[in-house]
């Protein structure tokens, strides 16, 4: 019996061999087109054809002969990093971090600025926008020619990509603010909450790069949890996931009809300040000053570090025993502290939890959004550019018939 296959259109399979064939040349180039052909069931005419589409569509370069070899030099090709660029932003409370990166993910220009929302949210957009308008410049793009741009924000955002909650650090708490920007940026705008980008840039680059499941704690003006479950940052039916800041807080049993206070009333930022402040100790008030008074010992300090690292523990028992973390990764402008938080977060989250998952510090600094906004905005103009390359052509209409 003879068994018939259904064959595609040419123009379809055209552009599945094409994709393949700047998977692998984005895989291991700079490579040969003979080279490409063993590692396809692919006739090497088929392969010179694919080759020959990228180059004319710009998304694979030539970069020069292969040398040691016998015989004439064969010609290599790898993908052009200039033929997509994409933008990241991080919109801190105090400041904005952008950068823009080619295809590949290198970044190829930075930016940073004094954040301006205590303007208003219009002063905020047009700031925001006119930063990415200069690091296009920087890559000898208009900004309408640039990709992507991921934006991170220290907000929830919601379902429709647009809509921000619980955003008391931006102007307004961060009403409008998404759909004006989605008005004003010309190109394809993700928003993002800043500690999920946080997340993506530890699965990526930083300490999650060895389990699928982990939790980074940022701590900083406020408190926010980067859930990373079987791999992917868990976002939430309506964007909220992690603002662990809104768990009741274990250091007070309301009355009937009373709301409890809640963790965030006791951490972060200012609650460390209005402590300093409190007891009198030297200096500013800031964390910063706050944490290196303890590393020289002072009581005070090192009280208010103790009672930081049990809120912290106290979220990390919460959490631990829902999604069974492999890692606990502390971050932000105060959880990056390892040396004096570690030890008292280990040892309080014993008092609360018979879980004890490792707790680590994070490395990626004070870029971990930014890392995680331009790592996302470079990988979804890698797959623009790439689909864009190897989407078939259109088949040609034909000729209207008069009868």
């Amino acid at each position: 019996m003879t068994r018939r296959y259904p064959a595609g259109p040419q123009r379809l399979l055209r552009s599945l061999n094409g994709r393949a064939v700047l998977e692998a040349i984005d895989e291991a180039g700079p490579i040969t087109t003979t080279d490409l052909a063993r590692r396809f069931p692919l006739s090497r005419p088929t392969v010179a054809a694919a080759v020959g589409l990228l180059l004319e569509r710009g998304v694979i370069t030539e970069v020069g002969p292969v040398t040691g070899r016998k015989g004439p030099a064969p010609a290599q090709y790898e993908v052009n990093a200039d033929c997509a660029f994409a933008i990241g932003v991080d919109v801190g409370h105090r400041k904005i971090r952008a950068a823009v990166a080619d295809v590949t993910g290198r970044v190829r220009a930075r930016s940073e600025a004094e954040q301006l929302g205590h303007r208003g949210g219009d002063a905020l957009v047009g700031q925001v926008l006119q930063m990415c308008v200069e690091l296009a410049r920087q890559v000898d793009r208009p900004l309408e020619d640039i990709t992507q741009v991921v934006m991170g924000l220290p907000a929830a955002v919601g379902p429709d990509g647009r809509s921000l909650s619980y955003a008391a650090g931006l102007p307004d708490a961060g009403r409008g603010l998404g759909e004006a920007l989605g008005r004003v940026v010309p190109v394809p705008l993700v928003l993002e909450n800043d500690v999920n980008l946080a997340a993506l840039a530890e699965r990526t680059h930083g300490r999650g790069t060895e389990v699928d499941d982990f939790v980074l704690v940022s701590l900083g003006v406020g408190l926010g949890l980067g859930l990373v479950v079987d791999g992917r940052v868990r976002r939430g039916a309506t964007g909220v996931a992690g603002e662990a800041g809104y768990l009741p807080s274990d250091r007070m049993i309301a009355p009937v009809g009373q709301r409890r206070d809640l963790v965030q009333d006791h951490l972060g930022a200012r609650y460390i300040s209005a402590r300093a402040h409190s007891l009198g100790l030297p200096g500013d008030g800031s964390p910063r000053t706050v944490f290196e008074l303890a590393r020289t010992g002072d009581p005070g300090a090192l009280g208010i570090v103790d009672d930081t690292a049990r809120s912290v523990a106290y979220v990390v028992a919460c959490v631990v025993p829902l999604i069974d973390p492999a890692l606990i990764v502390l971050g932000g402008a105060i959880g990056a502290n390892g040396d004096l938080l570690l030890e008292p977060v280990a040892r309080h989250l014993a008092d609360f939890s018979t879980f004890r998952p490792p707790v680590v510090v994070s490395d990626l600094g004070p870029d971990a959004v930014l890392t995680g906004a331009t790592t996302m905005s470079a990988e979804l103009a890698r797959e623009s550019a790439f689909a864009a390359a190897t989407t078939p052509d259109a088949p040609a209409e034909p000729p209207l018939s008069l009868t």
